[in-house]
């Protein structure tokens, strides 16, 4: 009898794995032709980014940074992203972590 009330008590106090770096949210980009900006407000900062996408289920990184302090305009940069592709970008702004995700069709449209 004991053992049953050990075992749920022992998960109780271990907690959830992977503890310490916040969940991400939601958060779009701004993309206009080949430029791209996490952000426009010159308030915002830029931790990190990390551009990527999936050609024949292979992991392919277009772009990438981390440890840069960016904030607007150096939080936009020039990118060409190939057509009929699905994209995942995840970022870091003022400390929080989002990501964003769009498909790029074969007329270049998001």
């Amino acid at each position: 009898m004991k053992l049953f009330l050990i075992i749920p008590m022992i998960f109780l106090l271990s907690g959830c794995p992977g503890g310490g770096k916040s969940p991400s949210e939601y958060r779009g980009v701004f993309m206009q032709g080949n430029v791209m900006c996490f952000s426009i407000d010159k308030k915002d900062i830029v931790d990190f980014y990390n551009i990527y996408y999936w050609p024949k289920r292979k992991y392919t990184q277009v772009k990438a940074t981390s440890n840069v302090n960016l904030s607007y305009p150096d939080s936009c940069i020039n990118i060409i992203f190939k057509h009929g592709y699905a994209y995942n970008i995840s970022y870091g702004l003022n400390g929080k972590y989002y990501y964003d995700k769009f498909f790029i069709d074969n007329d270049g449209n998001r």
